[in-house]
């Protein structure tokens, strides 16, 4: 949304507000539900369930396409490509051996050159940006499959978990500015007529607004609660303390585009009786990685090919925190070749095979952003800090910012349980994972902003290491 007419929806009475945002509403449902859209879902639901061979074959298939259009059709990589004498047959005959070839595309390169490496056969429908943890705008050029495909995958999520392929009556918190920041009072939501989701703000999540959060979820009754698990963390965390009983039961909680916690998941299953699935993917198009109702996180190879990179820069071994290299295949306009997405997972230490029938590759976590992961001289790379705060009482959120490799800073918004004892404690827990020779400074803030897009950022390193 443009900055201008981000500024007049704000402006706009609440009745004018939700008419405005249902007709952007019925634009998008007749864009992403075609008929296309349709067969691609039928397409990956029969996936799901193939053996590896049949998938790793329609993986090639979809190599060749993604490599011989970006040859032909996009001046950054046929500039690549011919640099490297890589021609159409050798794409044809050998699609992994190429793939092998191509150099590793970075976030700056990416952001920069856009307009080059956009496929130029392919008629443009929309434009995407997304901000990044810097808040800089990285264009996305988008055409109908692009789109089509990345929200069949979407509802084959949904199916592998549970729910009906159409739409379910559902409440989504994301970074959108549904209401206008300034507003004290209800509603903090507008409703999206056409796809049954209750869009509700992530910027009003006060504790003198949170009963009315909670009011208007017992009234609506969602089936599914989607989006950033630090705001459902939040309302859940409420809903517990107060005790509160809910009238309703989701069938199911998805959360993304945050890094998810224990502590996270276990506050939100207690408060709505319903499991937390976690998924992965982006705005750019990267493939997926959904979790499933075996509580395993599974590598969608059909949405794209996932390499692992590990802090030497070599291809990851089981059981190390790995980089993701992605190619996607989702993203036809913008094409992803070996992109390092700078978002990293923790590779599974044994081969296994889900219980859910579902061959695809397991991961064990989502561990975050490259910019989530800090180091110390005393520890090396270090992520998942959320097994610090085990055992504490009285933290209601808490960000941990590292300024240098020996300065952390973290701040705390805490309620009357937190005490010394827990401080003293939360002290021990950092040295222990982060070392004794760094300078900690422990605050009580009253608010942590969020982050671009309305993300939390649990943790923030705020300088550059070599990944």
């Amino acid at each position: 949304m443009g900055k201008l007419v981000e500024k007049i929806y704000n402006n706009l009475p609440y009745p004018v507000k939700f008419l405005a945002l249902n007709i952007k509403a019925y634009q998008n449902t007749k864009q992403r539900y075609t008929k296309d859209f349709y067969n691609y879902l039928e397409e990956y639901i029969d996936l799901w369930d193939k053996d590896l061979e049949s998938i790793e074959a329609y993986q090639k298939r979809k190599l060749i396409a993604l490599l011989a259009e970006a040859y032909q059709y996009s001046e950054w990589y046929q500039a690549k490509m011919k640099t490297l004498n890589i021609t159409l047959s050798d794409i044809e005959q050998d699609p992994f051996g190429v793939l092998e070839k191509m150099p590793i595309l970075k976030k700056r390169e990416r952001k920069e050159n856009a307009d080059r490496i956009v496929n130029k056969n392919r008629k443009q429908v929309a434009v995407g940006y997304t901000s990044g943890t810097s808040g800089s705008p990285t264009v996305n050029y988008l055409d109908a499959e692009s789109i089509n495909r990345s929200f069949a995958l979407w509802r084959r999520f949904h199916k592998v978990i549970g729910l009906d392929t159409r739409n379910v009556r559902q409440v989504r918190f994301s970074g959108r500015l549904i209401v206008d920041t300034t507003t004290q009072k209800p509603p903090f939501w507008v409703y999206n007529y056409f796809e049954k989701q209750l869009l509700m703000s992530t910027y009003h999540l006060t504790e003198a607004n949170l009963g009315h959060y909670i009011k208007k979820l017992n009234t609506f009754k969602p089936v599914l609660l989607d989006g950033y698990p630090s705001a459902i963390y939040i309302i859940s965390r409420y809903i517990n303390q107060h005790q509160i009983q809910l009238t309703f039961t989701p069938k199911a909680i998805a959360v993304t585009a945050e890094t998810l916690y224990d502590y996270q998941r276990l506050e939100i299953e207690k408060a709505f009786n319903c499991h937390v699935y976690n998924q992965y993917a982006s705005s750019e198009g990267s493939p997926f990685i959904t979790e499933c109702v075996k509580g395993n996180l599974h590598l969608n190879l059909d949405s794209g090919i996932f390499e692992f990179i590990n802090a030497k820069g070599e291809k990851a071994k089981p059981g190390e925190v790995a980089q993701l290299v992605v190619t996607s295949f989702t993203n036809q306009k913008t094409p992803l070749i070996r992109y390092n997405i700078e978002d990293t997972v923790l590779l599974s230490g044994k081969k296994t095979i889900c219980d859910c029938g579902c061959v695809m590759p397991i991961i064990d976590k989502l561990t975050g952003r490259e910019d989530d992961i800090l180091w110390t001289e005393e520890k090396g790379y270090v992520g998942r800090m959320d097994t610090a705060y085990k055992g504490l009482k009285g933290i209601v959120k808490s960000q941990i910012i590292q300024e240098s490799p020996k300065d952390i800073i973290v701040n705390l918004i805490a309620d009357q349980e937190f005490n010394d004892e827990m401080k003293e404690t939360l002290l021990y827990n950092l040295k222990t994972r982060l070392g004794e020779q760094i300078e900690y400074q422990i605050n009580t803030v009253e608010d942590i902003p969020l982050g671009p897009n309305g993300k939390f950022d649990a943790v923030k390193r705020n300088f550059t290491i070599e990944l």
